[in-house]
Protein backbone atom coordinates (compact mmCIF):
# COMPACT_ATOMS: atom_id res chain seq x y z
CA UNK A 1 0.00 0.00 0.00
CA UNK A 2 2.84 2.36 0.87
CA UNK A 3 4.62 1.77 -2.45
CA UNK A 4 1.42 2.50 -4.39
CA UNK A 5 1.05 5.85 -2.59
CA UNK A 6 4.68 6.71 -3.27
CA UNK A 7 4.33 5.81 -6.95
CA UNK A 8 1.14 7.88 -7.23
CA UNK A 9 2.82 10.89 -5.59
CA UNK A 10 5.85 10.50 -7.83
CA UNK A 11 3.62 10.25 -10.90
CA UNK A 12 1.74 13.39 -9.91
CA UNK A 13 5.00 15.26 -9.34
CA UNK A 14 6.35 14.24 -12.73
CA UNK A 15 3.07 15.17 -14.46
CA UNK A 16 3.10 18.56 -12.74
CA UNK A 17 6.68 19.22 -13.86
CA UNK A 18 6.02 18.14 -17.44
CA UNK A 19 2.65 19.77 -18.03
CA UNK A 20 2.70 22.94 -15.95
CA UNK A 21 2.87 25.89 -18.30
CA UNK A 22 5.62 28.47 -18.24
CA UNK A 23 3.82 30.94 -20.49
CA UNK A 24 3.15 33.41 -17.69
CA UNK A 25 6.53 33.06 -15.98
CA UNK A 26 8.57 36.27 -16.00
CA UNK A 27 12.03 36.32 -17.50
CA UNK A 28 14.55 36.53 -14.67
CA UNK A 29 16.54 39.50 -15.99
CA UNK A 30 14.02 41.49 -17.98
CA UNK A 31 11.08 40.99 -15.58
CA UNK A 32 8.68 40.76 -18.49
CA UNK A 33 6.34 38.00 -19.58
CA UNK A 34 7.73 35.74 -22.30
CA UNK A 35 4.97 36.53 -24.82
CA UNK A 36 5.03 40.30 -24.21
CA UNK A 37 5.53 42.53 -27.23
CA UNK A 38 8.94 44.10 -27.70
CA UNK A 39 9.11 47.83 -28.39
CA UNK A 40 11.47 47.63 -31.35
CA UNK A 41 11.60 51.42 -31.78
CA UNK A 42 12.88 51.86 -28.21
CA UNK A 43 15.31 48.96 -28.64
CA UNK A 44 16.68 50.43 -31.88
CA UNK A 45 17.08 53.85 -30.26
CA UNK A 46 19.01 52.35 -27.33
CA UNK A 47 21.27 50.39 -29.67
CA UNK A 48 21.91 53.52 -31.74
CA UNK A 49 22.83 55.47 -28.61
CA UNK A 50 25.30 52.76 -27.60
CA UNK A 51 26.90 52.70 -31.05
CA UNK A 52 27.21 56.50 -31.12
CA UNK A 53 28.54 56.83 -27.56
CA UNK A 54 31.88 58.58 -27.46
CA UNK A 55 33.26 56.98 -24.33
CA UNK A 56 33.01 53.82 -22.25
CA UNK A 57 30.92 55.57 -19.57
CA UNK A 58 28.22 56.36 -22.14
CA UNK A 59 28.04 52.74 -23.20
CA UNK A 60 27.88 51.45 -19.65
CA UNK A 61 24.95 53.67 -18.60
CA UNK A 62 22.15 52.96 -21.02
CA UNK A 63 18.77 51.29 -20.96
CA UNK A 64 15.16 52.04 -20.11
CA UNK A 65 14.94 54.94 -17.72
CA UNK A 66 18.60 55.90 -18.02
CA UNK A 67 19.15 59.61 -18.25
CA UNK A 68 21.80 60.97 -20.55
CA UNK A 69 24.92 62.23 -18.77
CA UNK A 70 25.15 65.99 -18.17
CA UNK A 71 26.96 67.99 -20.80
CA UNK A 72 30.32 69.11 -19.42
Amino acid sequence: MFSAAVLAALGLAIAWLLFSGRDSAPEPTARRVVNADVDYAELEQAEREVREAGDAEGVRDWGPGATPPPVA
